[in-house]
């Protein structure tokens, strides 16, 4: 039994209306015609598509349309945003290279110009039946990229989730972190203050130790070694070139090492010397006018007096 042949809206555009009527007249004959729609140009064709409400089912186009400016090719891009899978039939009398341009898109095919009855429908069951396939194959990815998303989104949230335990591990590894450094500090800063024995670490000199802990320890570890020494020698330790700071009484630096001044607070009268800052970046100026400012935390009060009378 011969299969009914299907029945198809065909849309033509070319510039040649003898091209159109042949076409048609074959269309019709070979039973594949339902209806069609005809255009001259690229310019009223693509306003058709934009605002047709039927989608066609073939489109056949004209690769050369005279006096246009415009080819098939050319338009060939406008095509697919309206309609992506609709098979477009190309005719052209020109050659391969003309044509380059629209090799890759799977739903459009070609058919050489002058077009002949037995060679239109030999192509376009031809075109048609590859067509079909193809749609085929593309619903089929549809499907299968549906189902994918759907896994991918899964995957997605699963992603989330151990990101989302990631961070909470590493918060709790930095907290954790953050108490064991404290805690470290402080067992160190008990054993330091426990082998001091001619030096009192003032709280302005632990907080600077304590940062130079957490961030540089091993030269937290070369400070103390030289602290001990400084500590046990009633004579300045050598090489420690020890300075008196300026429009203060009684305030020495020493160098611990060549990246760290010690600033101290040393009169007759003190039973110890009272370790008051430490300067790991060079400061200078911020290191005077913070002595100065805070005389008052760690100066005897008759230096504390003095100073004041030589301020004023």
């Amino acid at each position: 039994m011969t299969p009914v042949q299907e029945k198809l809206f065909f849309v033509l555009a070319d510039d040649d209306p003898r091209l159109h009527e042949y076409t048609v007249s074959i269309l019709k004959e070979s039973g594949m015609l339902e209806k069609h729609e005809s255009f001259y140009d690229p310019v009223s064709f693509l306003a058709f598509l934009k605002e047709s409400e039927e989608e066609p089912d073939v489109i056949l186009l004209d690769v050369h349309f005279e006096g246009s400016g415009l080819s098939g090719v050319d338009i060939l891009p406008f095509i697919r945003e309206e309609y992506p899978y609709i098979p477009v039939i190309l005719l052209t009398g020109m050659d391969a290279e003309a044509t380059d341009e629209a090799q890759s898109d799977v739903f459009t095919y070609f058919i050489p110009k002058p077009v002949t009855e037995a060679h239109l429908t030999s192509m376009l069951h031809f075109y048609l039946g590859k067509s079909k396939k193809s749609a085929e194959t593309i619903n089929s990815l549809i499907d299968e990229m549906e189902e994918f998303k759907g896994y991918h989104h899964l995957l997605e949230q699963e992603v989330e989730e151990l990101q989302d335990e990631q961070r909470r591990l590493e918060k709790l590894t930095r907290e954790d972190k953050t108490g064991s450094s404290t805690k470290g500090f402080e067992k160190v800063s008990e054993i330091l203050e426990s082998l001091l024995t001619k030096s009192q670490p003032m709280p302005s000199f632990v907080a600077d130790l304590e940062k130079v802990y957490s961030t540089q320890f091993k030269l937290f570890k070369k400070v103390i070694e030289t602290l001990i020494r400084f500590d046990v020698q009633d004579s300045a330790t050598p090489g420690m070139n020890i300075h008196k700071v300026k429009g203060t009484q009684n305030v020495f630096s020493a160098r611990l090492s060549r990246k760290v001044r010690l600033f101290y607070y040393n009169s007759a009268k003190s039973v110890r010397k009272k370790l008051i800052r430490l300067d790991i970046y060079h400061d200078t100026k911020g290191m005077d006018k913070w002595i100065k400012n805070n005389y008052h935390s760690y100066a005897d009060t008759d230096d504390q007096y003095e100073n004041s009378l030589k301020r004023s």
